[in-house]
């Protein structure tokens, strides 16, 4: 990492507020050091932890320093951290142009009211035939696939983004997730995504969207993907005519969530995408506490939680707020990852090896625990399970855990003893269709074939809990609001601190290496390169 004088003062000074900040009367009894790390880094100093940003690289090295003091070994491959390398791809301004064929005739397509287009490592001028492949999910092992008998060679793909029902939710997650890869092996240049339903907002800041891909290219799951864009609903009668389909009929079907029709599409898409770049390399931040069994200290269990967010309002300029601090997401569980180094060092005696990964670009779509899953900065050693924490939403009584992926390994037994131990349970999940399982760093390892496991604080349908937790993801999620302002049950989050800690000693002190159940999808690495 580079390192200005300038620089390495103002973390310095980072460093030194933490330890004299004033902590909150309401903070005063439970999680009193781990709410001052939420403020450290929820601090608008840090402009929102962006993914290369000197905000995020000052809170990197905070991590680090809480991890030395926590008694960690450096395990990244410079020290602390684990440098990535990005490529960030945005549109230019001017030159971009879309057309549509209909016949013998060109139609010129307007970015924004028709069509929005996000850039790709591999975005260029294209020119290709479109395909219709309903949801555009292809897991023949789960007996869907919507890509069979469809000649997808040089074809731009268009599907519907909504979710088939038949599926369980982490298998469902996954199919949606990987759609491109699929799609790719059969051929396909690019994507034309459209939703079911709701209406069409054409916003200047959404019309030409940019991208942060690993410089890795092995390791791009985007890769040849010559277009990425979302279709204006309203056109599809025209892109659908003479297919036989009928777009009112194809949206009431994926609204059941039923199975949708195929077909070659008789319309070609022409599309000029100029692009401009930049290199960006931002930090994972890894400690390690060394496994003290002879045998089983080559077993890794790593604990994650990432630590960028989104940064700075990108559009127009604004009048007050403009930092989207990432409070809940993610300096809670970043916090928690360094009181749970703390913790759990100071107890020792875990026989697996922990390493602590405050990972980058989670926000830019998993990126930094997907090149620390497949790099690993480790020098030996087989990593067994990963225990994710994002967002876990400390807003009300810790009854509780929704668990992702507590169906799926023996993990289950780890996590389900130390809340029955408690007085606590694992709630289902009330909304699978938000397929949290793929949305956050766990699925890194569960690609790589690793148990892995993520939480948030539960509730039961039809309480005010629920009322609470969904009023958040409303006003909050991803919002400037996401800020220090907000309550906090701090008791609730004393409680998984504690838990979160014992289940990391658990799962390094189990007899035996954790597994996938016989049943689960994801006994077999997934879609690796």
């Amino acid at each position: 990492m580079t390192r200005s004088t300038t620089f390495v003062a103002f973390t310095a000074a980072l460093i030194a507020t933490h330890m004299a900040m004033p902590v909150s009367l309401a903070a005063q009894q439970p999680a009193e050091a781990w709410w001052r790390h939420v403020q450290v880094l929820s601090n608008d100093s840090l402009k929102g932890r962006d993914t290369g940003s000197p905000g995020h690289e000052a809170a990197a090295r905070y991590v680090a320093e809480q991890f030395r003091l926590a008694g960690l070994t450096p395990a990244g491959t410079d020290g602390w951290y684990q440098p990535v390398r990005f490529i960030e791809v945005g549109m230019a301004k001017e030159g971009v142009a879309l057309a549509l064929r209909e016949g013998d005739v060109w139609t010129p397509l307007a970015v924004g009211r028709d069509v929005r287009v996000t850039a790709r490592l591999a975005t260029d001028h294209v020119e290709a035939p479109l395909v219709f492949a309903g949801y555009g999910v292809s897991l023949p092992q789960a007996g869907m696939d919507d890509l069979k008998g469809l000649d997808l060679r040089g074809k731009i793909v268009l599907y519907v983004n909504a979710n088939p029902k038949g599926l369980s939710a982490p298998l469902l997650a996954h199919g949606t997730r990987t759609r491109w890869a699929a799609m790719r092996q059969a051929g396909a240049v690019g994507v034309m995504a459209v939703g079911a339903g709701g209406a069409w907002v054409d916003n200047e800041n959404t019309r030409l969207g940019s991208s942060v891909s690993l410089a890795d290219t092995s390791l791009d799951d985007l890769g040849g993907q010559r277009i990425n864009s979302v279709l204006n609903p309203a056109l599809m009668p025209r892109l659908l005519a003479g297919s036989g389909i009928v777009w009112d009929s194809v949206a009431a079907i994926a609204a059941r969530g039923e199975p949708l029709p195929t077909a070659a599409l008789t319309v070609s898409l022409r599309a000029t995408l100029p692009t401009v770049r930049r290199d960006i390399i931002s930090p994972n931040v890894v400690g390690m506490l060394p496994g003290t069994d002879r045998t089983l200290r080559d077993e890794v269990v790593v604990l994650s939680a990432h630590l960028d967010h989104v940064g700075t309002f990108k559009g127009p300029a604004l009048t007050g707020d403009s930092i989207f601090n990432g409070t809940m997401d993610n300096a809670t569980g970043a916090a928690t990852l360094m009181e749970t180094a703390k913790a759990v060092a100071a107890r020792g005696g875990n026989k697996r090896t922990l390493l602590f990964v405050a990972v980058t670009a989670e926000e830019k779509g998993l990126l930094g625990s997907r090149y620390f899953a497949a790099r690993p900065s480790i020098m030996r050693g087989t990593i067994v399970a990963n225990l994710n924490t994002d967002m876990f939403l400390p807003l009300f009584p810790l009854k509780g855990l929704f668990v992702y992926g507590v169906d799926e390994s023996d993990l289950a037994d780890d996590v389900g003893g130390v809340l029955t131990a408690r007085g606590l349970q694992v709630l289902p999940d009330p909304e699978p269709q938000e397929m949290r399982f793929v949305r956050s760093d766990q699925y890194s390892f569960i690609r790589r074939g690793v148990p892995s496991l993520a939480f948030k604080l539960g509730y039961t349908t039809g309480t005010a809990e629920e009322k609470t937790f969904t009023g958040w993801v409303r006003e909050r999620y991803h919002k400037m609001s996401d800020d220090l302002a907000q309550p906090i049950d701090f008791e609730a989050a004393a409680g998984f601190n504690a838990l979160y800690a014992e289940l990391a000693l658990g799962v390094a002190n189990r007899k035996s290496r954790p597994a996938w159940r016989a049943n689960s999808f994801f006994a077999t690495p997934v879609i690796v390169p």
